[in-house]
């Protein structure tokens, strides 16, 4: 995939593989309070970009979401669902930096595909990547509801990547 979206307007920042791991409330990575929509689960994942690598840990709430009912096997409506999603989580990154994330987006799924797109905002306490803390990024995916696995693509403002940064600290 191109290094740059939006004739340069948005770079690159991490793929990311994820997949739920468990439906329990108790295992929560991030708590329900601000929270929109009702808790789906959390799960795990890896990060792989030139900008950002590591692993992730995050929990996921939804609302208006059909995967409920579908983990459980009930019947669904074959048309197109709009639900909204709200994640968040913290990636480890590969040199020891902690990562908060929190994201807003929706998920729109039709009969034969399930297609996530939301903003997300970076928090950390870490020096080399406290230019995340200035921007928002923008991720794009597909999720298969049969395995509860995801594929995210994460990009972040061009002007703001980590070289330019370090040019107006």
């Amino acid at each position: 995939m191109s290094d740059s979206v939006v004739a340069g307007a948005l770079v690159h920042l991490f793929d990311a593989a994820v997949r739920f791991t468990s439906e329990s409330p108790d295992d929560a990575v991030v708590p329900p309070d601000g929270r929109e929509g009702v808790y789906l689960g959390s799960g795990d994942g890896v990060a792989t970009g030139e900008r950002l690598r590591g692993r992730l840990r995050w929990s996921f709430y939804s609302g208006n979401c059909l995967y409920p009912q579908i983990r459980r096997g009930a019947a669904v409506p074959d048309g197109l669902n709009l639900c909204t999603l709200n994640p968040g989580g913290y990636i480890e990154s590969d040199d020891g930096a902690r990562i908060a994330f929190d994201g807003k987006g929706y998920g729109l799924r039709s009969p034969d595909h399930y297609r996530v797109s939301m903003t997300m905002a970076f928090r950390t306490e870490d020096a080399g990547y406290a230019w995340l803390n200035r921007v928002l990024g923008v991720m794009t995916g597909d999720f298969d509801e049969k395995t509860g696995r995801a594929d995210w693509r994460v990009y972040v403002p061009d002007r703001w990547t980590e070289a330019t940064a370090r040019a107006h600290r």
